[in-house]
């Protein structure tokens, strides 16, 4: 989980996506908690899946398929 966190914070970064607005657009889900699911320190259940569905999002490319 935390290497996924990872690869999509650097996939936005790379891509300027900085702005919680921003990063809340090109995951798919409100802004207050895509920054929740990718800073958050302590798993809560679903997460994992939260993170492969918006690293599968058209355009983001974290994934190895």
């Amino acid at each position: 989980m935390i290497r996924l966190k990872m690869a999509i914070g650097r996939e936005l970064d790379e891509r300027g996506i900085t702005t919680p607005a921003e990063i809340g657009a090109a995951l798919g889900m409100p802004p207050a908690e895509a920054a929740k699911l990718l800073t958050r320190h302590q798993w809560c259940e679903g997460e994992v899946e939260q993170l492969e569905a918006a690293a599968a999002r058209p355009g983001l490319q974290v994934l190895d398929q």
